[in-house]
């Protein structure tokens, strides 16, 4: 795929400003810093990031500069995860067309290039808590899930 040039800003979310960077396609990249965003998509083939503050920022992500294979079907199964709701790794798996494959989903979560838009944190352990948050830690998942009303008891 050729190179392209990505746009960047700091985007309000319900769970707070993120950087996030986009081309023609949709988004490629959420993150906490400037950086980060940057990073994520020149990952994702950008040949040169611009600021994107004029423009309006897609709601939604290129799957077509997204991971493929079973991290990408885990993210996209994981995108259609609703507000207030939550799923275990070994059902996000399921999901994703490779039931047993539950450790396979966490690392597609750990690397999920678009947190907050493909909600990661909205997938748990089987045991009830949380698990990990590569965005912010599991404090942080557990004040997402919190206000979106979906915490699992005991987490």
């Amino acid at each position: 795929m050729a190179g392209w040039v990505a746009q960047v800003a700091r985007v309000p979310t319900e769970h707070g400003a993120r950087w996030m960077a986009w081309g023609d396609g949709g988004l490629v990249a959420a993150a906490r810093s400037r950086g980060d965003a940057e990073r994520r998509a020149r990952a994702a083939g950008a040949v040169r990031v611009e600021d994107g503050e004029a423009g309006p920022v897609p709601a939604h992500p290129d799957w077509s500069r997204l991971p493929g294979g079973f991290a990408g079907r885990a993210l996209r199964a994981c995108h259609g995860i609703p507000r207030g709701q939550v799923i275990t790794y070994a059902q996000l798996a399921a999901r994703a067309g490779s039931p047993g494959a539950a450790r396979a989903a966490g690392t597609a979560m750990a690397r999920n290039p678009l947190p907050v838009v493909i909600p990661c944190h909205r997938v748990v352990r089987a045991d009830g808590g949380v698990g990990a948050y590569s965005a912010g830690g599991s404090g942080a998942k557990r004040r997402m899930l919190r206000a979106e009303g979906a915490l699992p008891k005991g987490a």
